[in-house]
């Protein structure tokens, strides 16, 4: 009897120790738990409070995660995100564009950034995105993982310096820099594919006296007037440019010299029969070039329009050469 006692004694021993180390690893699991959940909690937190759009896609290129910027820029909650995709989100050009990238990322398993532009009929945002594949603990391709800022500002800031440093402050026409670089690469594309290519160099005849006698304010009317003429005849292919203070130069490609001398002389009558009240009478000269076989730049086709432009102006000005 009594070691039929102590045996049950031995068993509620066993049994109570065996209760504690249940209890015992089921709080440390759930302190793991609780302490995974408050971390999780945290870097949501992080995330939330970060000024970018942080999202993340399966391999189907669905949204399985976003922080709270992003849900707000679509206007949903977290669980009503996951299995959507782009096109439920974003115009058809816009999601045709993260398409590519999201599958370049998934492809090349390879990190890419792009800038990516919302143009819709009430606004135009601009986007820089920043996108990488997402693994698993085992090393396994599951996704990928998006940062995208708003640089709508620095883009409109850019693109005004760009518009600054290629244009004519006067004119509002392409400056001398941004010409020659279109120049060149017209140059070379009429000849790899053997195509006429001209230029014309205008300059307005006897400027000096029209600063001297009306002012350099009417100066600057007749400049204006000159580029709005030329821009007015000219066609929608050809590029017009002012290069110097009160010189002029069209680029036309897919045009022989034929068909540049009857422009030009279209141009030199337009400005001479313009007639407006206290607004003074000027003529231009032009000199023009065409591509030859032999040439091997563009500088070439220039220094012959510009030996052509003096001929004119040696012959006695409001006159079109050829070279």
């Amino acid at each position: 009897m009594l070691m039929s006692l102590e045996l049950v004694e031995l068993l509620v021993f066993v049994l109570l120790l065996v209760i504690a180390l249940l209890l015992f690893f089921n709080l440390s699991r759930y302190r793991q738990q609780q302490t995974k959940k408050m971390m999780l909690d945290t870097y949501d937190l992080i995330l939330d409070q970060v000024d970018a759009y942080i999202y993340l896609k399966d391999t189907q290129c669905k949204y399985i995660y976003a922080n709270q910027l992003t849900l707000d820029y679509f206007g949903v909650t977290l669980e009503k995100l996951k299995g959507t995709s782009d096109s439920d989100y974003f115009p058809e050009n816009v999601v045709d564009v993260l398409h590519v990238n999201d599958t370049k990322v998934l492809n090349s398993q390879s990190k890419i950034s792009d800038d990516v532009i919302v143009d819709t009929q009430t606004s135009l945002v601009v986007y820089h995105e920043v996108k990488q594949p997402l693994y698993n603990h085992k090393g396994l391709l599951i996704g990928l993982i998006g940062v995208s800022t708003d640089i709508t500002a620095a883009y409109h800031l850019r693109s005004k310096l760009e518009q600054l440093a290629n244009t004519d402050s006067l004119t509002g026409l392409f400056n001398r820099r941004s010409f020659t670089s279109f120049c060149e690469h017209e140059f070379f594309r009429a000849t790899r594919y053997f195509q006429p290519f001209s230029l014309m160099i205008i300059d307005i005849d006897l400027f000096k006296v029209v600063n001297d006698t009306y002012g350099h304010l009417v100066g600057d009317e007749v400049i204006k007037r000159v580029a709005n003429i030329c821009n007015e005849h000219v066609r929608e292919a050809d590029v017009l440019a002012r290069i110097g203070g009160e010189e002029f130069a069209i680029l036309l490609p897919d045009t022989d010299m034929n068909s540049a001398y009857v422009l030009a002389e279209r141009l030199r009558e337009a400005q001479q029969q313009y007639d407006k009240p206290q607004a003074p009478s000027i003529t231009i000269s032009i000199g023009i070039a065409t591509l030859r076989s032999q040439d091997k730049a563009f500088s070439e086709i220039f220094n012959r329009a510009d030996k052509a432009l003096y001929s004119s102006k040696h012959v006695g000005r409001n006159s079109v050469n050829v070279s």
